[in-house]
């Protein structure tokens, strides 16, 4: 339950669920494997997967989902070689060009024909609620993919009133002066990555890895007008990640300190492992949040 990339919301008002009511609504949407001719399909299933028997995992005042995709692998290569030859074959033998609508209905009747041979392939997804702070984080790196889930969870709870949690902030303000004055909110220090982009409409781009970031080199650029639009940070010597200007967080690593403290629970009882690690990692997520929010302090303030 380490969650590596997180798009997070907020929400509007307070909410308080129940397993039971929760798991109810869940049922609605549940997975179903492709269909012959289904694309894909996007339901929820156990949130520990074959070593749980819930769709939801309460714990903690936290609620873990997880959503599982199910898709068809069709090669668009193959299916416009396919197309390409029924076009030559009519145009040879009616001596006659093909028009885009019938090019378009010959590319959906050979989509049609192979969908029942095709490839399938899996995708989970996670995301948890924590209910006494407000936050619902997802486990992605995408925010259409996120979306995707809210939307689902949406339809499974009838509503969910949640925003994009830094929307509101300007955070390549935030990032460029941090980094301009190597300074950052208590908790909080500068690592060794970091994007930098002109201002300007070229959008070049200058990508740091591994980088002394309080060097001159990096200073020159800052001074050109550059902005920051992702930076490395570490919270507390417990979490080292990416914070990017959409507000996304990618590349969440966890202190070997931290993931050492369930070290102890044997691998047979692995319910209470899952159980205990996502505790563990959804409790610093939340403190990370929180400590984060107050650094960048409060949106109203900003206007």
């Amino acid at each position: 339950m380490w969650f590596s990339n997180l798009i997070c919301y907020r929400f509007k008002q307070d909410v308080s669920y129940t397993q039971e009511d929760f798991d109810k609504a869940l049922e609605q949407d549940l997975f179903r494997p492709c269909g012959s001719q289904d694309l894909s399909t996007f339901g929820w299933t156990k949130a520990f997967g074959k070593h749980g028997d819930t769709l939801s995992h309460f714990s903690q005042k936290s609620i873990l989902v997880c959503a599982k995709r199910e898709e068809k692998v069709l090669p668009a290569a193959v299916i416009n070689d396919m197309v390409a030859e029924k076009i030559e074959l009519i145009e040879a033998e009616e001596n006659r060009p093909v028009k885009k609508k019938e090019k378009d209905e010959l590319k959906e009747n050979i989509l049609h024909s192979l969908l029942p041979q095709a490839f399938k392939k899996s995708s989970l997804q996670f995301a948890f609620i924590d209910q006494e702070n407000g936050w619902v984080v997802v486990n992605s790196g995408s925010f259409n993919k996120a979306e995707e889930l809210l939307a689902l969870l949406r339809k499974s709870l009838g509503t969910l009133p949640v925003v994009p949690a830094f929307a509101n902030y300007d955070l390549d303000v935030f990032l460029t002066d941090w980094l301009t004055n190597f300074s950052t909110p208590e908790g909080f220090a500068i690592g060794s990555d970091a994007e930098l982009e002109e201002a300007d409409d070229s959008g070049a781009q200058v990508k740091l890895k591994g980088h002394d970031l309080a060097c001159d080199e990096v200073k020159s650029h800052l001074e050109s007008g550059k902005r920051v639009t992702k930076l490395a940070l570490d919270w507390q010597e417990r979490l080292k990640f990416m914070l990017q200007n959409d507000g996304s967080i990618k590349r969440l690593s966890y202190s070997d300190t931290l993931k050492e403290e369930n070290a102890d629970i044997p691998k047979e009882d692995m319910l209470v492992k899952l159980d205990a690690d996502f505790i563990l990692a959804s409790e610093e997520i939340k403190l990370l949040l929180e400590e984060l929010t107050q650094g960048l302090g409060d949106v109203e303030d900003l206007a």
